[in-house]
């Protein structure tokens, strides 16, 4: 469950997908350190100094990515030399994107929108993120990811549902517990 706490890279990309300002960010920040930190990975908890400095860092990141992906191979190389290797794709896992649309949806319903709730199909939300069907592997993952991000989901009429049972293209209302 550890990939499913807030790092300051998933931050990064929440932020810079919502494209908010700086005044912004640190509101965002601030409420969340001090609302919701159980959802941050541990070295964030206790360090504000430290949420801010890296998420900021990886913000500058993502905002002249390709300047610093032509420079990868040479970053390599040079740690290659001392006898290190960087993986690529270290800090990624198989459901990044989908742990980003449940971050991104929490941080949403909480702390920026003005809703208590987020719509849309099953079908649209899989296809974004580059499924067709729902495995049980999938399936088992988004029901993990829901209820630790404590969010319900709900059809039509305000009737509490599974996402493993019902159809493709029912509308779902996404809404934080409680």
């Amino acid at each position: 469950m550890r990939e499913l706490l807030y790092s300051s890279f998933d931050l990064a990309c929440i932020i810079n997908s919502m494209d908010l300002g700086a005044q912004e960010t640190g509101r965002l920040l601030e409420e969340l350190f001090h609302k919701d930190s159980f959802f941050l990975e541990c070295d964030y908890r206790n360090n504000k100094r430290r949420l801010y400095l890296d998420v900021h860092y990886w913000l500058d990141y993502l905002s002249d990515k390709p300047t610093i992906e032509q420079e990868f191979p040479s970053i390599q190389k040079d740690f290659s030399a001392f006898g290190k290797k960087i993986a690529e794709d270290a800090f990624i896992t198989e459901y990044f994107d989908l742990d980003l649309l449940f971050k991104k949806m929490r941080l949403q319903l909480l702390f920026l929108g003005s809703q208590d709730f987020v719509r849309m199909k099953l079908r649209t939300m899989l296809r974004a993120y580059g499924y067709k069907r729902r495995s049980e592997k999938l399936l088992k993952y988004l029901r993990d990811s829901l209820l630790f991000y404590h969010i319900e989901t709900y059809v039509r009429g305000g009737v509490e549902c599974s996402i493993s049972e019902i159809g493709l293209d029912e509308m779902i209302t996404f809404r934080i517990c409680g």
